[in-house]
């Protein structure tokens, strides 16, 4: 029976876990997030939502290889854990995507919070192999309730539009890898402004 008890409770933490960063899942961001809007509502409160995504992190791992990619994912965790609250709420949300939950933050806030984590996430440097060593980037948008919206699904779509067009600012600027004993910078694709950026997933509607 304790052993049942054991077993039950270790998958209920591991169904709301990501195994590879240790963070959160988005199932548990869900039900989180659904607990502080309800106490935002309540109080008249405001709470951040900061969506970010890993620039050019396919080219990483058709580069390197996954095991560099899932070492970017687990610094890139740690990066933003660091920057963070104890009550704040970090979530790998999907693949190389991450969301932060910011409770009581203004826009202003919100806006200067998402600047440092992308500044944090540029400072990780990687080793790859020998004398070459990789610089990490992310694109980023912030969306505050109640002012841009006031469902976590209308929240997730404002954050996740202003990250696109982030991305699409950043997407010009290519660097070329250097030369060995430097650290490369991977670069994204070449953004195109006539070709409107999409997300390609869709948004969860439900928290089952």
């Amino acid at each position: 029976m304790i052993h049942n008890s054991i077993v039950f409770e270790q998958t209920q933490e591991d169904s709301l876990t990501d195994p590879l960063t240790g963070l959160p899942n988005r199932r548990s961001m869900f039900v989180q997030l659904s607990r502080e809007l309800a106490r935002a509502e309540r109080l008249k409160s405001e709470i951040a939502i900061i969506v970010m995504d890993i620039d050019g992190f396919k080219a990483i791992n058709d580069t390197y290889g996954h095991n560099v990619g899932d070492h970017a994912l687990r610094e890139v965790a740690a990066a933003l854990q660091g920057a963070l609250r104890p009550y704040d709420l970090c979530v790998r949300y999907a693949g190389d995507e991450f969301i932060v939950v910011l409770a009581d933050c203004s826009r202003e806030a919100a806006d200067i919070k998402r600047r440092e984590l992308q500044a944090r996430i540029a400072e990780i440097q990687i080793d790859v192999r020998a004398g070459k060593r990789l610089h990490l980037a992310a694109s980023a948008g912030a969306a505050v309730f109640p002012h841009s919206g006031r469902t976590y699904e209308e929240l997730l779509a404002d954050a996740d539009h202003l990250m696109y067009r982030d991305k699409a600012a950043r997407r010009g600027h290519v660097t070329l890898p250097l030369a060995d004993g430097a650290a490369d910078f991977i670069a994204t694709e070449i953004f195109d402004p006539k070709v409107p950026v999409r997300r390609t997933d869709p948004l969860p509607q439900t928290l089952s």
